[in-house]
């Protein structure tokens, strides 16, 4: 906890530091995530975000901070400011849905309004909100990393080189992939059985990847064009969809995004029928986050990862940013979200004890991992006595409110900071420096040098994605790359 907390404070050191100002005149930070990002960042008890049951916290001896909201100094947080800068931690909902959640209903203004709206943060964990009239209902399905394209084969986070949508034109496949400002360019339009280039576009050779975004796409479109008649199986001759540059998409990752995928319709499914209201009654849907915005809302509706029956979707992008900048210019906000979160935390629906949830996503993974029927599905919805899966209206209008997930980049543009994390250096034994590993990451994070006379690993861990990728380890002609070993090194 003491190296994670560091790590993130020497970050957003490096941050502040960026930003070229007097950092003794700074007089309010404010920040947002979700309860693990907020908990480290703080320095407090994270552990019982693990786990579920006062009984069973009690017995491990493990006590749940309150998490309401905090203002506390920079000071005590190591933060290289002025040290009595009031730092704006803002409360969390209930242990697994966080200000994050609670940030994404106040920057839609849904809590204003009288209706019925669906808002959605897209991520690993997916936080949904339902508002009916300004009463929340609130859940967070554990989506998986698929949703941020790892665990894919292909798979890399949302950024420059990474696919993030396809579109098909008679049989060929358009692919489009983002530049080193997060936008969607045209890339190549190729033969997705065999990834035969037909067509270059402006960022043809710049592919290294594809996000979890373009993975909904692929099967959306695969879905659509036929190419997978029965999930999950890809019915080419290799099993796979060719992409441009070498990326493709196999069984494997159609099960893995289909977990994903049916952690979601699951989450609201079980949402709806806990507040008692149909899924034909919502007005609209709110996509948060940076997947929820760079995702075709469209394909997203059709693989059922929002309902397809909705009329109005509102794509707004990174909408915990949004909130924290609302923060600091106006602290006064602060007492007003505390007092939400704890209206909210009433009509927090938790999954994990939810029988609705409990009996619908075994249908999900029957439906993506076995080929199970909507028909057969809708059929074991009616048994339960729940309502059956929407139908999907006919022309829904979808509007992304900004260029980007963070509309706002200030008078000096978007920086990245690099050199944030660890680096990690190790060897392994029978490494031949091939450098197949170094090749195969697509965050290009690694690098061999030869130290005391052995090819010797590093890697820069603020771009590696971890244990969730591995391509380094699967690339290795030797087999002798051992990722957890090398962690075992730091």
């Amino acid at each position: 906890m003491d190296l994670a907390h560091s790590l993130v404070i020497d970050a957003i050191n490096r941050l502040l530091h960026s930003l070229e100002v007097d950092l003794n005149r700074v007089e309010r930070i404010a920040v947002s995530g979700n309860p693990t990002q907020l908990s480290i960042f703080q320095g407090i008890e994270i552990r019982d975000l693990a786990y579920w049951g006062e009984d069973f916290l009690k017995r491990k001896g493990i006590e749940a901070p309150p998490r309401a909201g905090d203002v506390v100094e920079a000071g005590k947080l190591g933060l290289k400011v002025r040290p009595e800068a009031e730092v704006y931690i803002p409360p969390a909902i209930k242990h697994e849905v966080g200000a994050d959640a609670l940030a994404m209903l106040v920057e839609t203004g849904v809590l204003n309004k009288r209706g019925i709206y669906l808002v959605v943060d897209f991520g690993t964990n997916a936080e949904i909100a339902l508002s009916i009239d300004g009463e929340v209902y609130t859940c967070s399905a554990a989506a998986g990393p698929a949703i941020e394209g790892q665990r894919i084969e292909k798979g890399m986070l949302a950024s420059p080189g990474a696919i993030s949508d396809v579109n098909v034109f008679e049989n060929r496949w358009k692919c489009y992939v983002l530049d080193s400002e997060l936008i969607a360019r045209e890339g190549d339009l190729v033969d997705p059985f065999t990834g035969e280039v037909i067509e270059k576009g402006e960022m043809h050779g710049k592919a290294v990847g594809i996000t979890g975004t373009g993975v909904i796409a692929v099967i959306c479109e695969a879905l659509r064009s036929r190419l997978i008649k029965v999930l999950p199986r890809i019915d080419t001759k290799d099993g796979m969809v060719h992409l441009q540059d070498g990326i493709y998409i196999t069984t494997k990752d159609v099960i893995e995004a289909g977990k994903a995928i049916g952690a979601f319709r699951a989450g609201y499914i079980a949402l709806a029928e806990e507040s008692g209201i149909t899924l034909e009654e919502i007005n609209a849907v709110y996509m948060a986050g940076a997947s929820g915005f760079y995702v075709d809302a469209y394909k997203s509706m059709e693989v059922g990862q929002i309902p397809p029956c909705v009329k109005e979707v509102y794509q707004v992008g990174n909408t915990s940013l949004a909130m924290a900048r609302d923060i600091v210019l106006n602290p006064e906000l602060f007492d007003h979200l505390k007092g939400l979160a704890k209206e909210m935390r009433g009509k927090h629906v938790m999954l994990a004890t939810s029988k609705v949830f409990e009996k619908v996503y075994p249908l999900e993974l029957s439906y993506w991992q076995e080929g199970m029927p909507l028909s057969t599905y809708n059929m074991w919805l009616r048994r339960y006595n729940y309502q059956e899966l929407p139908k999907k209206y006919p022309n829904p209008t979808v509007k992304r409110l900004f260029a980007r997930d963070i509309p706002v980049l200030g008078e000096k543009g978007l920086r990245v900071i690099r050199d944030i994390g660890l680096t990690l250096i190790g060897h392994f034994e029978g490494c031949t420096a091939c450098g197949n590993c170094v090749s195969a990451c697509p965050e290009k994070a690694m690098t061999i040098t030869v130290l005391n006379g052995r090819p010797t690993i590093i890697i820069k861990t603020e771009l590696c994605d971890g244990t969730a990728c591995l391509r380094c380890e699967r690339s290795c002609p030797q087999r002798v790359f051992k990722y957890r070993e090398l962690l075992r090194k730091i």
